[in-house]
């Protein structure tokens, strides 16, 4: 693939179905394992729509009739001479059906995903030494970025769990289902840098890297990893369709996997060299305020903007915990 691609992260997800669509060393192995499965799966899925279908639409009409954010009438309301709750009642089921072949093919697509990812990359015909080592791309790499990013991790893991995206697809974003694509995106960009993180969890292993370095190489490119991750994790979402989107992506993670290889061989033969520098926007802002005329007692004085980072957290009671009191003014000299 062209190197090019690497400003367009979102182009590996295409990349990655069509070659899925035209490559029989890769659909085919996926197709011959989930065959039985899948029409077992459909078959279970009939009566299941059968039975959820009028479950869901009584769930739909309670939502948004008590909705301010759905349109007063919703029996009688159209968009385009579809009807909101008929809309959203379909849209839901057909969530539902997606989740339940999903979780009856877990197994096969677990294996599939991963085969098609090592298939992408034993076609690129490289050993494994030549995924190894971690050479870093920055001239001063955002370390204080990524130590940051790594004490939040968890919390993005939670935020995109399964659990949280059904809270959230079922719950929260019924009032506005009735608006195509708005809870796809939603969850989307929610699970978009996690979702990213997963898909190249092969590419750092390969590379054998550290947590931290792991951390900072996601710090560096977190514009791609999201982006990226959103335009996957928004495929996946498409009901049904979405569960070949799920292996399809493999293949254009691996592809760009390739591609960030290509360009770290190029830094590490000297062929490019380091040089973007990490500054903070705190530090960015200090300096401007520094270069102004304005007294530095004003500038950082009560209320101004701070010119470092530190660990001051709020309390309950609303005191600064952390912060390093200014020392008092010294006392005037006493008179004889």
């Amino acid at each position: 693939m062209p190197i090019e691609l690497l400003g367009l992260t979102p182009a590996y997800t295409v990349v990655g179905a069509y070659r899925l669509a035209t490559d029989p060393n890769l659909y085919r192995p996926v197709w011959a394992r989930s065959r039985k499965s899948l029409q077992r799966a459909l078959l279970f899925a009939v009566p299941y729509s059968v039975l959820a279908l009028p479950l869901t639409r009584l769930y739909v009409t309670f939502v948004l009739s008590r909705s301010p954010l759905s349109p007063k009438n919703v029996h009688e309301a159209a968009y385009f001479g579809v009807s909101p709750v008929a809309y959203t009642t379909w849209a839901l089921l057909a969530g539902q059906v997606s989740a339940l072949i999903e979780f009856l093919l877990k197994r096969e697509l677990r294996k599939s995903r991963e085969e098609v990812y090592e298939q992408t990359v034993r076609s690129r015909g490289k050993p494994a030494d030549w995924w190894q080592p971690y050479t870093e791309e920055w001239l001063v790499p955002p370390v204080d970025r990524a130590k940051r990013a790594a004490e939040k991790q968890s919390f993005y893991v939670r935020l995109s769990s399964p659990l949280v995206r059904i809270v959230l697809l079922r719950v929260l974003l019924t009032p506005l289902s009735f608006i195509p694509g708005l809870a796809l995106c939603v969850l989307s960009a929610i699970r978009s840098l996690t979702m990213g993180r997963l898909l190249h969890r092969s590419y750092f292993a390969a590379k054998k890297m550290t947590p931290f370095e792991v951390e900072l190489w996601l710090a560096e490119r977190e514009v791609g990893y999201r982006l990226f991750g959103f335009a996957a994790a928004l495929l996946e979402r498409i009901p049904l369709v979405g569960l070949v989107f799920s292996i399809s992506n493999r293949i254009g993670a691996a592809m760009w996997a390739h591609d960030l290889e290509k360009r770290q061989h190029a830094f590490r033969s000297g062929e490019l060299k380091p040089t973007k520098v990490y500054q903070s926007k705190t530090a960015v802002i200090a300096a401007q305020q520094r270069a102004s005329d304005i007294p530095d007692e004003v500038l950082h004085g009560p209320g101004g903007f701070p010119s470092t980072k530190g660990p001051v957290k709020i309390a309950g009671d609303g005191s600064e915990i952390g912060r390093v009191a200014p020392a008092p003014p010294p006392l005037p000299p006493r008179e004889l």
